[in-house]
């Protein structure tokens, strides 16, 4: 029987060299590296020497044992010997025989185990697609097609189903006509002609000018308010447009305003919302801004006064006292000078206030002793501070304290000429 050996690890039959080459030259199926790995040959003299190397010990052990056993026992060993190794030997041919088909076999196992692992890759695909569709592309659906613009962009040429909020936000709308405008300021001036009527209206607001969709309340030498209503709605709250404080010093302001325009800004939005929470929105407003105005003109009147003992009167006008917002009250009148030397002048005052029981009025002025009665028209200017300026309320004080002292001068003769007739 010829030999057969394994090459490369793989069964050849005896002269068939030539297809053992073919078939080491022909590329390997895939799979081919994991059948070799799993199954490693072995060659045939190799098998041989271990089938000859067993049965040689085996007859040595039986020529060990059989002389001390009956015949009856030896026949059975040696029947039993020769059966196994007929078997081993019979087992060798069918190996010998197989190895004559084995790169048939060798073929059908590698496309066997391609198959499998073909199939495992199928298994595995269909695993990771399961996975992804359940995790991964839950959310990620196509929206509709939009087969309805398509048809409009390409029959007509157009898009007509755009929406108007994006019109809106990028195309300005058409301007209000002359007419138009005309027409709505003229109704707004109804609606806040009607307001002014049914709203308890403070009297110091009387002098007011209702144009072109405003309401113009002008408080002289306080301020002046400018509102509004953004509806007919009774309930609609009032709103402040523009405000302007009417407040000047014309001796020491320089023209300036004396009011910044970040203090003005503040001054607005209190009013505003005084207007939106008050109950009676226009009073408390003018009680506002009026309160302002009062404590702005007590100032003034302050630095007035200060400018006018540093630069003119000197020691003849004195502050007493100053409490910003309440009053102001002075010493005046150059009898006090005189005083100092002989100490029998007596003491003028003067005090500018703001009635704490009424705010509503202007600024009160209090003379200490009262300026007499003589002349009304000369007491009534003395008693008015509406010209803001301190220098010409003094005056017009020495002017009714002069005019009383000529007329007591006035009377001492006509009781000489009436004593003597």
């Amino acid at each position: 029987m010829a030999s057969v050996q394994l090459e490369n690890h793989h069964l050849s039959p005896p002269g068939g060299s030539d297809s053992a080459t073919a078939s080491a030259s022909a590329p390997p199926p895939p799979g081919a590296a994991v059948v070799a790995a799993a199954s490693p040959g072995y060659r045939l003299s190799t098998l041989i020497e271990f089938l000859l190397h067993r049965a040689y010990s085996e007859l040595l052990t039986l020529t060990d044992l059989l002389p001390r056993k009956s015949d009856v026992e030896r026949k059975l060993e040696i029947v039993q010997f020769a059966s196994r190794t007929r078997q081993l030997f019979v087992r060798l041919l069918a190996l010998v025989k197989w190895a004559n088909d084995a790169s048939k076999v060798e073929k059908c196992a590698m496309i066997s185990s391609f198959l499998d692992q073909q199939a495992i890759l199928f298994v595995d695909t269909a695993d990771r697609l399961a996975s992804l569709a359940r995790d991964a592309l839950v959310h990620a659906r196509l929206p509709n097609f939009a087969i309805p613009y398509a048809v409009d962009v390409l029959t007509t040429g157009s898009y007509p189903r755009l929406p108007t909020c994006i019109r809106d936000k990028i195309i300005p709308p058409d301007p209000i006509t002359k007419t138009e405008k005309q027409a709505t300021l003229h109704q707004l001036n109804q609606i806040l002609r009607h307001r002014l009527v049914t709203t308890d209206l403070p009297p110091q607001l009387a002098n007011l000018t209702v144009a072109n969709g405003r309401v113009k309340f002008r408080v002289e030498g306080e301020f002046e308010a400018t509102l509004t209503v953004m509806g007919d709605d009774p309930e609609v709250p009032w709103r402040l447009l523009k405000l302007e404080i009417l407040v000047e010093d014309k001796e020491t302001g320089d023209g300036r305003p004396l009011v910044h325009s970040m203090q003005l800004d503040f001054i607005h939005q209190l009013v505003q919302s005084r207007l939106f929470a008050a109950e009676k929105p226009l009073q408390d407003m003018y009680n506002c801004l009026h309160c302002f105005c009062l404590s702005l003109q007590l100032e003034v009147l302050h630095s007035q006064t200060l400018m006018l003992i540093r630069e003119r009167w000197g020691n003849l006008v004195q502050v007493e006292r100053y409490h910003a917002g309440k009053c102001l009250s002075l010493f005046v009148w150059n009898e006090q000078v005189l005083g100092r030397k002989t100490g029998t002048a007596s003491v003028h005052r003067v005090t500018i206030t703001i009635d704490e029981n009424d705010v509503s009025k202007p600024l009160q002025i209090f003379r200490d002793p009262p300026l007499p009665a003589s002349d009304p028209h000369l007491v009534g200017r003395a008693v008015k501070i509406d010209h803001l300026s301190i220098e010409k309320l003094l005056i017009d004080s020495v002017h009714a304290r002069a005019h009383q002292k000529l007329q007591e001068l006035k009377a001492i003769p006509r009781s000489f000429n009436a004593n003597e007739n």
